[in-house]
């Protein structure tokens, strides 16, 4: 994957981010979308201290906008600055992972757009139905727009 392409689904995982943070507050039950919500920062936080190291990394904030806005920061230096192609090692459950950094960004965010479905068919559930329209052809159109 091009870092152009990285860049655009960042792009994109930030607008969304951006939307249901905006939503969570009117949710049905806002403590459980924010848990969730809050698995999707904490694992782009994880992901960042796997392709950096864990003492480059600061701490996670509590402040979920401004966590939104640290780990974009973050990850936009790694994406511009670092070789897509280039190998991260990853060790889970004792076993040596090896990926491109390039598949490490897309899964990640790709991870988050399988949470915010997830806080959809949590909205759907519960019969709210103001929650935000995140998929990628909305911010397509969006950003066709400015």
């Amino acid at each position: 994957m091009t870092r152009d392409a990285l860049l655009e689904l960042q792009d994109y995982d930030r607008w969304a981010n951006q939307k249901w943070l905006a939503a969570l507050d009117g949710m049905p039950d806002p403590a459980v979308a924010k848990q969730i919500f809050a698995h999707i920062l904490v694992a782009q936080h994880k992901w960042l201290a796997v392709v950096l190291s864990e003492e480059e990394v600061a701490p996670l904030e509590d402040d979920l906008e401004l966590a939104i806005a640290r780990l974009f920061d973050a990850w936009r230096d790694v994406i511009l600055h670092g070789d897509p192609n280039a190998f991260v090692s990853h060790e889970r459950d004792g076993q040596s992972y090896f990926y491109m950094l390039s598949e490490v960004a897309h899964h990640m965010f790709n991870h988050g757009t399988y949470h915010r479905g997830h806080l959809r068919g949590l909205a759907d559930a519960e019969g709210f139905e103001d929650f935000p329209e995140t998929d990628m052809i909305k911010f397509t159109r969006e950003k066709a727009r400015q």
